[in-house]
């Protein structure tokens, strides 16, 4: 089982996501009466956020758009224990190929890289600048 998901994750992460905001927004009500209470409504507008978040995890957990809530949840945790793996081996081959003197940087969006003084040619390289030199792994870009 646990072979199995680790698969599906790795196919996942090669795939470009693409959530279309239209999808996420809630579906219309019609003729239904909603309370002005202060109360209620801040509980719906709490609800309905947590629902959008829920939508646009759906759509982020590999297969989650086919699950129940608690399932993909749980399924949500195991996606992302596998993707910090995918960052520390990724960091780990970084710092092995530029001969140990760089560090690697993660950012929001992957591995983004800095490489500083000791191995990859003096100053510190911030970002995707164009000094240096660029290696694509999977979906990550990391700069040397």
């Amino acid at each position: 089982m646990a072979a199995m998901r680790e698969m599906i994750f790795r196919i996942a992460v090669m795939q470009p996501i693409h959530i279309d905001p239209e999808a996420v927004k809630p579906p219309k009500r019609r003729n239904v009466r909603i309370s002005k209470d202060p109360q209620s409504v801040a509980a719906r507008h709490r609800r309905e956020r947590i629902s959008e978040r829920i939508r646009i995890l759906q759509r982020l957990v590999p297969g989650g758009t086919k699950m129940d809530t608690a399932s993909m949840l749980d399924e949500a945790i195991h996606y992302v224990k596998f993707l910090k793996k995918q960052v520390q081996s990724l960091e780990e081959q970084a710092v092995v190929n530029s001969g140990g003197g760089g560090r690697v940087l993660v950012g929001g969006g992957g591995v983004t890289g800095a490489v500083s003084g000791g191995g990859g040619g003096g100053g510190v390289m911030k970002g995707c600048g164009t000094m240096g030199t660029h290696q694509m792994v999977g979906n990550a870009q990391i700069l040397r």
